[in-house]
C-alpha cells in the first residue's frame, strides 16, 4: 500500500498534467450501484443566528447562514435521498460572542439536533481548553471543569446550583457543571494523549494512546463508508492552554495502517476529513490513491467546482477533494463507487441564503440561546473566565450583540490573503488605544498586528447601498477570543524576521510546511513591499520575501526597539504577544469598569471604554506552565493579566465611537505584493490561499511512487 522509494515524480509537472474526469465522462459507469450522497458541513464558527454574506458569484445577501437554515439544506437533501451522510467538518463551537460566553455551548442543542454522522474537530474546538473538549466530545464523565470554565457558564445554571453556587468550587461532580456532551461520533486518527507531568522531567516521553477513533463506517445504499478524520496540526502554535495533555501529528505515518484497518472491515468508499487545509489536503490525496473523498476544512475555501485528483497511470481513479466555506453553504457530493474506485459523481455547494427558510425547531432553539445575547426583556451580562483567574473573574460584556457601535463605508469581509479592511480596523485601534495611554510613542516607534485570523461576518457598507452599522455582535464574530492587549518590545530585526516567517508559512512551495492563516494586519504607519513569485525565497537559509518594510516613511530598523501593541493569550510565555516571541518589557493595559449599568451573575460590569486606563506589569512572569506544580497540588497556570485587562473589542468599541471605518483611512494598500498574488493551481482564482504556494520549482513536494 505505501509507496517505496524508488521513483520520484513532480507533482506539478506530471499528475496536475493528467486529464480530469468530468461527470459527464464517468457517465453510465458502475450503473447498478446506487447512489451515495455526502453532506459536508465545514467551519461554522458558532455561527447560529443569519448574518450578512457575500455568496457566489459575488452576490451581497444580508440574511444568509445561520444553523436553521442549515438544517432546511440537510432535510432537502435527506428528503431526496435516504442514502446520505452528513458530516461535520471542524471550527463548529467556536467563532462568536454566544460561543464565548457559553465554552461553545450555545451551538450544541442545535447540533444534537441534526443527526451527524461523524465530526472532526477543528483548531478552536480546542480554544476552551482540554477539560471542556473532553467533556463535550469525549465519553469520559470524571473530569470537572477549572474555576474559569465555571466562571463563563455560572449564568446557564439557576442561583445556588450547579456552576452558579456560593464560591463557585462545590461542584465535583460532572453531573454539577458541565458542558453539553455531542451525541455525535468524533474521529481524529492523529489527536494523542500525553502525559504533561512526566514530560517535564523524563526527556522522550511517548505519546500516549488516541483520544479518539480514527474512523467509522457506516453502510450507505449496500456500501460501507470508512470515515477518517484528521484534526488540525496547528493547535500547538496557539494558546498553550489548548494544547495540554494532547499532541497532535499530521496524519500523514498514520493514515496507510487506518484505510488497511477500514478496508479489512470491508469499506468501499474511503472518506476523509481533514482540518489541515486546502493545499496539504490535496497533496495527501495525490499521495494516498486510496482517498476516494476529501472534505477539506480549516482554510475556510469555497470551490463551487470540486477539485479532481487523477491517480493511476490512465488516470481514472480519482480524488475528490472540496471546500465548503462556513455556514453560508452546505456541500452535497454524489457518488458511485465500484472496486474501490469513483465511477460517476456530482458535486453542489449549496447557499443557505435568503431564498432558503429556516427551520423552525432548530430556530426556535438559536432564538432561545441567543435571548440573553440580544436586546429584550431576557438579556443580560455575561463574563468569560480566561485561562488562570478566580472564579468570577474574566473579560465582562454588557451590551447587546445587536447593539450599534459604528459605521463603515466599504463592505468588510476577509476573503483576501495578505490584505484586509478588518485586520487595519483592528491594529488601527490598539494602536490608537497604546498611544492615548503612553504618550511617549508615536508613529516613529509603535505599531500593532493581528493575526491572519479567518473567523468573520461580512458587514457591509455604505458604499454598497447598506447601513454600514457595525454591531457589538460583528465585533466579536472578528476576534471570538479572550486576549488581553499588551505592549510589549521588539527589536526590527526581530520582528522582520517573525513577518518572514510568516509569509513562508502562508506561501511555502511545499504543501505541508504551509500552516497558520493568512497575513497579518499592520497600521497605517506600515507598508510592505512583498515578492509572491517562482524566484523568491532565492535560499533556505535566506527565506526573503519582503523587499520592503517601512514604518512612517523609514526602513524599519533591525537594531532600533520597537512597541507593539498586539494580544496576550492567557497562560502563554511573557515573551510572547500574538505568537510573535522575543519580546521584552511586556505590560496590559488595564481599565476601569463602567460605575452605573447591569452586572453579571457575580456583580461585574463591563470595562469603561471612555473611562481612564493604566499601564501595568504582569501579575506573575516566571514559570507560568509547570505541570509538576499542579501536580503537586498547586495551579496548572499562572495568572498574568491584571483583573481589569483590556479586551480587543474594548479597544474596538473605543476606536469606532470616533472613527468611522471609510477606504481613505482602513482601504488596502499597506500590504503590496509586487508581482500580484499567484493564482491557485486548484481551484482557481477563487481560493484565496494559492495550494502551490510561491516559490521556485526546486522547493515544490516531490511524490514517490512504487515501482511496476
Amino acid at each position: 500500500m505505501r509507496r517505496k522509494p524508488s521513483t520520484l515524480v513532480t507533482l506539478l509537472t506530471s499528475l496536475a498534467l493528467l486529464p480530469l474526469l468530468s461527470p459527464t465522462a464517468m457517465a453510465g459507469k458502475g450503473g447498478k450501484n446506487k447512489t451515495i450522497t455526502l453532506m459536508q458541513l465545514q467551519d461554522v464558527h458558532g455561527h447560529i443566528a443569519p448574518h450578512s454574506s457575500i455568496l457566489k458569484n459575488d452576490v451581497l445577501d444580508p440574511n444568509a447562514g445561520g444553523v436553521a437554515k442549515l438544517a432546511t439544506l440537510i432535510k432537502q437533501v435527506r428528503a431526496d435521498t435516504p442514502d446520505s451522510l452528513l458530516l461535520a467538518v471542524g471550527d463548529t463551537t467556536h467563532g462568536s460572542a454566544e460561543m464565548l460566553f457559553s465554552l461553545g455551548d450555545a451551538i450544541m442543542p442545535m447540533l444534537n439536533a441534526l443527526d451527524i454522522d461523524a465530526f472532526l474537530p477543528g483548531n478552536w474546538d480546542f480554544g476552551w481548553g482540554p477539560r471542556v473538549y473532553r467533556q463535550r466530545f469525549t465519553p469520559n464523565t470524571s473530569i470537572t471543569l477549572a474555576p474559569n470554565n465555571r466562571t463563563t457558564i455560572a449564568w446557564r445554571y439557576p442561583a445556588g446550583t450547579g456552576c452558579n453556587v456560593p464560591g463557585g468550587l462545590n461542584a465535583t461532580t460532572y453531573a454539577d457543571c458541565h458542558v453539553t456532551k455531542a451525541n455525535f461520533p468524533t474521529v481524529a486518527i492523529n489527536l494523542y494523549n500525553y502525559n504533561e507531568t512526566a514530560a517535564a522531567t523524563t526527556p522522550g516521553v511517548p505519546l500516549g494512546p488516541r483520544v479518539h477513533a480514527p474512523y467509522v463506517i457506516k453502510e450507505v445504499a449496500g456500501k460501507k463508508v470508512a470515515v477518517l478524520g484528521i484534526t488540525s496540526d496547528v493547535v500547538p502554535q496557539q494558546a498553550q492552554a489548548f494544547n495540554t495533555g494532547f499532541r497532535f501529528t499530521m496524519g500523514y505515518k498514520e493514515l496507510p495502517q487506518d484505510i488497511a484497518a477500514a478496508k479489512a472491515e470491508g469499506a468501499d468508499l474511503i472518506v476523509v476529513l481533514s482540518e489541515l487545509g486546502l493545499a496539504k489536503n490535496v497533496q495527501l490525496v495525490k499521495e494516498f490513491p486510496e482517498i476516494n473523498v476529501m472534505f477539506s476544512g480549516h482554510t475556510h475555501e469555497r470551490t463551487p467546482q470540486a477539485i479532481v485528483i487523477p491517480r493511476g497511470d490512465d488516470g481514472k481513479n480519482i480524488g475528490i477533494v472540496t471546500e465548503a466555506g462556513e455556514d453560508d453553504f452546505l456541500g452535497r457530493l454524489d457518488v458511485k463507487v465500484s472496486d474501490g474506485r469513483i465511477t460517476d459523481w456530482s458535486w453542489d455547494l449549496m447557499e443557505a441564503s435568503s431564498a432558503v427558510a429556516e427551520d423552525p425547531a432548530i430556530k426556535a432553539m438559536v432564538d432561545e440561546q441567543r435571548k440573553t445575547f440580544v436586546s429584550g426583556p431576557d438579556f443580560q451580562c455575561h463574563t468569560f473566565g480566561v485561562n488562570a483567574f478566580p472564579f468570577g473573574k474574566g473579560h465582562t460584556l454588557c451590551e447587546p450583540l445587536d447593539a450599534i457601535v459604528g459605521y463603515t463605508d466599504p463592505t468588510i469581509e476577509r476573503f483576501d490573503v495578505l490584505e484586509e479592511i478588518a485586520n487595519n480596523v483592528m491594529v488601527d485601534a490598539f494602536v490608537d488605544l497604546a498611544r492615548y495611554v503612553d504618550p511617549n510613542l508615536n508613529a516613529d516607534n509603535s505599531l500593532s498586528t493581528t493575526n491572519g485570523f479567518r473567523f468573520d461576518v461580512t458587514i457591509f457598507g455604505r458604499d454598497d447601498g447598506f447601513s454600514g452599522a457595525i454591531t457589538v455582535g460583528d465585533l466579536y464574530d472578528y476576534y471570538p477570543i479572550g486576549a488581553a492587549v499588551a505592549l510589549a518590545e521588539f527589536t526590527g530585526g526581530r520582528l522582520l524576521d517573525h513577518w518572514e516567517g510568516i509569509l513562508n508559512n502562508v506561501f511555502d512551495p511545499n504543501p505541508y510546511r504551509q500552516r497558520g492563516g493568512w497575513f497579518l494586519g499592520f497600521t497605517a504607519n506600515m507598508h510592505f513591499d512583498v515578492e509572491l513569485n517562482d524566484d523568491f525565497p532565492r535560499t533556505i537559509s535566506e527565506g526573503r520575501r519582503i523587499d520592503l518594510a517601512t514604518i512612517n516613511g523609514k526602513r524599519v530598523d533591525r537594531s532600533k526597539l520597537y512597541t507593539l501593541a498586539s494580544c496576550y493569550p492567557h497562560g502563554n510565555p511573557v515573551d510572547e504577544v500574538c505568537r510573535t516571541s522575543g519580546a521584552t518589557n511586556v505590560r496590559f493595559l488595564n481599565a476601569s469598569r463602567e460605575s452605573t449599568g447591569p452586572t453579571d451573575v457575580f456583580g461585574n460590569r463591563q470595562v469603561d471604554v471612555n473611562g481612564a486606563f493604566t499601564i501595568v506589569a504582569p501579575v506573575n512572569n516566571e514559570n507560568i506552565f509547570d505541570p509538576v506544580r499542579f501536580a503537586n497540588g498547586g495551579p496548572l497556570f499562572l495568572k498574568v493579566a491584571p483583573d481589569n485587562f483590556v479586551h480587543p473589542v474594548d479597544a474596538l468599541r473605543r476606536y469606532l465611537a470616533n472613527n468611522d471605518v471609510t477606504t481613505v483611512q482602513h482601504g488596502l494598500g499597506r500590504v503590496n505584493a509586487v508581482t500580484g498574488v499567484p493564482v491557485s493551481e486548484f481551484g482557481g482564482a477563487g481560493i484565496v490561499q494559492p495550494t502551490q504556494g510561491a516559490g521556485p520549482a526546486w522547493m515544490k513536494r516531490e511524490l514517490i511512487q512504487e515501482d511496476d
